[in-house]
């Protein structure tokens, strides 16, 4: 290859060298940018005293035998 091919044939060159250039740095940037999501932070939950009357049972209606 001399110079006069370059000057002749810059543009399919320079097309060449991009689409190895493009080979080589794509897939290292889906590698890189396919990292897991963090996980999600947890949330804090401060325990609350919870005070809660005790049930009493309530008498329910009983129907009256006639």
């Amino acid at each position: 290859m001399n110079r006069s091919f370059f000057a002749r044939e810059w543009g399919a060159v320079t097309f060449v060298l991009t689409v190895f250039l493009g080979i080589i740095i794509v897939p290292i940037a889906l590698v890189l940018g396919n990292k897991p999501p963090p996980p999600p932070a947890l949330p804090t939950v401060s325990p609350s005293p919870t005070v809660s009357a005790p049930a009493s049972p309530s008498p329910s209606p009983s129907p009256t035998a006639r």
